[in-house]
């Protein structure tokens, strides 16, 4: 949304069965079958809870030298109304995949998605979850190291999560940046260390899929030139040395808020990536370094581990993933900090998974991982990890769908459920306590890419509920339910100029933008563009 990355991500596989795929991955869909062991909700499912709504209609074709008229369209059209009422969960929302990315972004989630029969997720105990997206391999990572893979990873679980990534294995024996991107480094080697961690052996898959793994790696240059987030979550697990890592130091955040190089004045992914980043750089965490681990150490590497010169290797990066290439002065100041960094004491602070366990592996705080089942989604092309989830948009845009339909009578059911869920997802407080100390922006009166629990409120995503509950107040109340307080739909307006430029008149899409494009400068990675700081 708004953002640059290597290359755009594709339509995700939805849970309903249509997807963009390879004609090979395409024919590999014929091996999935329902696990009993994991709580799935189908399509058919949803058809059968709402089995009132005739769906027997009969599919309209036109051939090419047939004219269109108006019956067959209105048929057609009656029909998708009728499939997409049947399909609808009993909340309101519509769940459906949100995922793609094959790397490992930095914040195991903290704000799990809605669903119905746990594919979509569930809502938070606070509203201060974070913006993450994320794919399976990080959350195999934790599991690793906190002992706890066996817990909440079943045989069943395992059996998919592996076929995900056999599925999406590249023809080269890589792993792209996401679904169907070309292999890069840094899809490559942690997909390769998850399957390892999930049990797969170094010869193991169809046509030699681990072996070709690995040499891909290897004849790229190996793990060493990973990007940044790789090299640290490489390093947590303990296959990498943080003294290969360029500095995060937690000292940044004692900036006084004035500085305008204050990370608090980053984009909200940003610096609720670098924040529990820049805690584990300080402590230098990593896991137990276990057989496996030793394994992986000289699986991945060129050279042997004892042997690497990891001063050089925070500088490298494979050329398949650079994206965004360091300037001369950024890797100068750099070096610059990697040696204050061997110098100085570095501030303690705890926000992400890791960071919980790292700090209190005991502590109520990463009890949160009893929830690892939420974040799941199991489709046709196996168990993969979902991000934010996008049930708020989703449900906006099939609303104004319907109602532009103007078939009401055939939905009105459905829109009253999805009246009520919209109503119910809107942000009625802000972040909790002193918020703005916190870096924090307002959040009252909006909607979330997701849901209320969520947290993080998005402004597209707010335009577009607002407009269906205006839609909605001009319907009788018995036909689609309570009309929505205008009071919540006053603080949705106030939230939209809250992230209204000053300057342009367009709108940010999370949080006020910060017309401060030199920030764009210290942009550490190397596989996203424009990351720093909140734009139009």
């Amino acid at each position: 949304m708004g953002r640059t990355c290597l290359a755009p991500t594709i339509s995700s596989v939805d849970n309903f069965g249509s997807s963009i795929l390879t004609l090979e991955r395409r024919k590999s869909q014929q091996k999935w079958n329902k696990l009993g062991s994991i709580t799935r909700k189908t399509a058919e499912e949803f058809k059968k809870e709402n089995k009132h709504i005739d769906l027997s209609l009969p599919a309209v074709r036109f051939g090419p030298d047939e004219d269109v008229n108006y019956e067959g369209l209105t048929t057609a059209l009656r029909k998708a109304v009728r499939l997409h009422c049947a399909i609808q969960a009993s909340d309101g929302h519509w769940p459906a995949e949100h995922s793609g990315p094959m790397f490992i972004t930095p914040a195991l989630p903290k704000s799990p998605v809605r669903g119905d029969g746990g594919n979509n997720g569930g809502g938070r105990d606070d509203k201060e979850g974070v913006p993450s997206s994320a794919s399976s391999p990080w959350l195999i990572i934790i599991l690793y190291i906190s002992g706890t893979i066996s817990t909440f990873i079943t045989e069943a679980h395992r059996k998919e999560l592996i076929r995900f990534g056999y599925l999406h294995q590249n023809d080269d024996g890589g792993w792209g940046f996401h679904l169907e991107g070309h292999s890069t480094m840094i899809g490559t080697a942690l997909n390769y260390v998850a399957l390892r961690l999930l049990g797969e052996g170094l010869d193991d898959g169809e046509n030699r899929a681990m072996t070709r793994a690995r040499e891909w790696i290897i004849g790229n240059g190996g793990a060493t030139g990973i990007p940044s987030w790789g090299k640290l979550y490489l390093s947590v697990l303990g296959v990498y040395e943080w003294s290969g890592c360029n500095p995060l130091p937690p000292e940044f955040w004692l900036f006084p808020s004035f500085s305008p190089y204050h990370p608090g004045k980053m984009w909200c992914y940003c610096r609720t990536a670098y924040m529990p980043m820049s805690y584990l750089y300080g402590r230098k965490y990593h896991g137990p370094i276990t057989d496996l681990v030793k394994s992986l150490r000289r699986e991945i590497h060129t050279t042997p581990y004892e042997e690497i010169d990891w001063n050089k290797a925070r500088h490298n990066c494979c050329k398949a993933d650079l994206y965004y290439p360091h300037v001369f002065i950024q890797d100068v100041l750099w070096d610059c900090l990697h040696y204050l960094a061997s110098k100085t004491f570095f501030l303690l602070q705890s926000l992400q998974m890791m960071c919980w366990w790292a700090e209190e592996p005991n502590g109520d705080e990463f009890k949160n991982l009893a929830r690892v089942p939420d974040w799941l989604w199991l489709a046709e092309d196996g168990m993969k990890m979902q991000s934010l989830g996008s049930a708020l948009w989703d449900c906006a845009f099939t609303t104004q769908a319907l109602l532009s339909s103007r078939m009401i009578d055939e939905c009105l059911p459905s829109l009253k459920k999805a009246h009520f869920y919209m109503r119910e997802s809107q942000v009625r407080e802000n972040p909790n306590g002193d918020f703005k100390s916190m870096y924090r922006h307002m959040s009252k009166g909006a909607w979330c890419l997701s849901d209320q629990d969520n947290g993080w409120a998005v402004s597209d995503c707010t335009a577009e509920a607002l407009k269906c509950l205006l839609l909605f107040s001009q319907m009788p109340p018995e036909f689609v339910g309570e009309k929505v307080d205008e009071e919540r739909l006053y603080v949705a307006v106030n939230f939209l100029l809250y992230v209204q430029s000053p300057i342009s008149g367009g709108f940010a899409i999370w949080e006020p933008p910060i017309p401060q494009p030199y920030m764009q400068a210290l942009n550490p990675l190397e596989c996203f563009a424009d990351i720093v700081i909140e734009i139009e």
